[in-house]
């Protein structure tokens, strides 16, 4: 069930909490602002898209495990995420986090991923989904920020902007 803009509620003081911890605040993102600037406007968007609570949420952890794009030397534990964000939420950050974004295929009704050590992991397609919409957002939310050079992570994301809702898909046109 989507819900409505601004529906999803703003971050909870826990969330915010656990992001100082992890050192988000003092960070500087690669698209030139505060990381926390970064996570907050991912999850804006998704907000903005009527996206539900979980996948919000998501958008703001979408990078507490590090990325191949951005590791972290001492990522979160799971079991403190879901505490402050929920299972489902939890589960995309994590995804998020865990695979490589130019090996996402569509294949029938599920996806695979293969993650940075070379495992694989399918996705139902309501999974691969919210993947493609946060990673749609989390694109929206930087690229005009950045120079042609860094705009590279964004290159694969073609072969699965179709998963996403046509405000997202809007988004990242607008944005390229």
């Amino acid at each position: 069930m989507k819900v409505v803009d601004g529906d999803a509620g703003p971050p909870t003081h826990a969330q915010l909490a656990l992001l100082r911890r992890l050192g988000f605040a003092e960070l500087q993102h690669d698209s030139h602002v505060p990381f926390m600037s970064h996570l907050l406007g991912t999850r804006r968007l998704l907000a903005r898209w009527g996206e539900r609570q979980a996948l919000c949420d998501a958008g703001l952890f979408h990078s507490a495990y590090g990325t191949e794009y951005f590791p972290v030397e001492h990522p979160a534990g799971r079991d403190e995420v879901r505490e402050v964000i929920g299972d489902d939420a939890e589960e995309i950050a994590w995804l998020w986090c865990t695979i490589r974004r130019d090996t996402l295929e569509v294949t029938g009704d599920a996806l695979a991923f293969e993650t940075r050590d070379g495992g694989a992991i399918e996705l139902d397609i309501g999974r691969a989904t919210d993947v493609a919409t946060l990673w749609a957002a989390d694109t929206a939310e930087q690229i005009g920020r950045m120079s042609p050079e860094e705009r590279a992570f964004a290159r694969s994301i073609g072969g699965v902007l179709h998963l996403v809702g046509p405000t997202g898909r809007q988004a990242v046109a607008s944005a390229m």
